[in-house]
């Protein structure tokens, strides 16, 4: 009988030892997580059953040490992209927001820690602290009050609108501003990466900055969690920068490649968001096998009345469709010497943007479909879709939202000058 690992995974394009990652990520959250969802589901405020888990998945499963080189304790672990996609995926299928807070654990250290962009420096830095024993998370702090995702826009605003301003005085960068809804802010994160100008109103792109905040430096203080519709287990709350001094080279890398290396980061989360999507959708596939199955209606089970079988095609469409797309762009991502561009090229962070859309509009329609013909129990907290068709909508609003997702893919496909 068709199983999830039917659904596309092209296995030549896959190392066994990401298909391995993927695999025990599988079977941790079979034994260890899904047993207890709902009760994360509950745990938004102080992260008590959260961060023992992140530490089990990050440090315990060597997560955080994936990416960095051998020399600082890490595992320098192949083909990035597709394994941060298989993670996305498997872990969506687990709890998307439980994965989005591991998985943007590692998300503002991309542009040191990937090759052929390494930071050493900075590498000797944090890396230890990310592949030791103890739990040490990272939070992307990009998204301010006043601009939301004009700051991902960097393509027509160009920076102008970022508020939170790093100035040289003398060897340390002085920051002042105000981030919110960075995901593991709060008491979670150790190190924020920060998106800050050194000009503020400039479109200049070499004032793109995007600096390394410890984050207990004096000076940066943080409000209380938000309660949203879903995504428990990512913790949102406000951070301000008051004054707050690092060292120089806490820069990532300079004038102009600050940016080149910051989209290469949009990419990668495009790509993460829409494997989580997948990852939603095959847990919802397996929910809703079982229950038409098992449910009996005029004397037959659901799945075998027309109807309910035309739907339930649409929803095995969707994740096939869903994941045959990830894996072409994980290929093309992840070999430029094959295809020709490098990762950090607009081009991806603009096709990507198309990827997301479509994979955050397909989980939309699998978890409605899915609540469909459970009727009442599909939004019963029971049965765990109405926490998916919760948590998946959000996927769908961060990184820009629909709006600004179209609008770079269609700047990539149709040469638009103007927009």
């Amino acid at each position: 009988m068709p199983s999830i690992d039917d659904f596309i995974r092209p296995r030549e394009w896959i190392s066994d030892f990401v298909s391995d990652v993927g695999r025990v990520l599988r079977e941790w959250g079979k034994d260890r997580y899904i047993p207890i969802r709902q009760q994360v589901d509950e745990d938004w405020r102080d992260h008590k059953l959260v961060e023992p888990l992140l530490k089990e998945l990050l440090v315990d499963l060597g997560i955080n040490a994936a990416f960095f080189p051998a020399e600082v304790g890490g595992t320098d672990m192949p083909d990035p992209c597709t394994l941060v996609c298989i993670l996305a995926e498997e872990g969506g299928r687990i709890d998307s927001g439980f994965t989005v807070a591991a998985l943007c654990s590692l998300w503002p250290m991309l542009p040191i820690m990937l090759k052929p962009h390494r930071n050493m420096a900075l590498i000797k830095e944090f890396g230890p602290k990310f592949c030791g024993e103890t739990l040490y998370v990272g939070c992307n702090a990009m998204t301010e009050p006043a601009s939301g995702a004009d700051i991902e826009n960097m393509d027509r605003v160009r920076g102008k609108t970022i508020q939170t301003t790093a100035k040289l005085d003398g060897d340390e960068w002085v920051i002042n501003g105000h981030k919110i809804w960075p995901t593991n802010s709060g008491e979670v994160a150790d190190l924020y990466g920060v998106v800050c100008t050194t000009k503020k109103g400039s479109t200049d792109l070499n004032d793109f900055a995007f600096i390394y905040v410890p984050a207990h430096t004096p000076g940066v203080s943080m409000g209380g969690p938000y309660q949203k519709a879903g995504m428990s287990a990512d913790m949102n709350t406000d951070i301000w920068f008051e004054n707050v001094r690092v060292p120089k080279f806490y820069r990532a890398h300079g004038p102009g490649d600050d940016l080149t290396y910051f989209t290469e980061m949009i990419t990668y989360g495009n790509m993460a968001s829409a494997s989580m999507c997948l990852g939603v959708m095959k847990n919802v596939y397996e929910i809703i096998k079982r229950w038409t199955t098992e449910r009996i209606i005029a004397g037959k089970p659901i799945k075998e009345h027309s109807m309910v079988a035309s739907a339930l095609s649409d929803i095995a469409i969707d994740i096939e469709a869903t994941s045959a797309w990830i894996h072409a762009y994980c290929r093309e991502i992840d070999h430029p010497e094959i295809y020709g561009v490098d990762p950090w090229s607009p081009k991806y962070a603009h096709k990507s943007r198309g990827l997301a859309v479509f994979a955050s509009r397909a989980v939309e329609r699998v978890c409605s479909t899915a609540m469909d013909y459970m009727g009442s129990y599909g939004y019963s907290r029971e049965f765990d879709v109405e926490k998916h068709w919760r948590d998946s909508k959000m996927i769908g609003l961060w990184m820009g939202g629909l709006g600004l997702k179209q609008l770079e893919n269609a700047r990539y496909w149709y040469d638009l000058e103007t927009l």
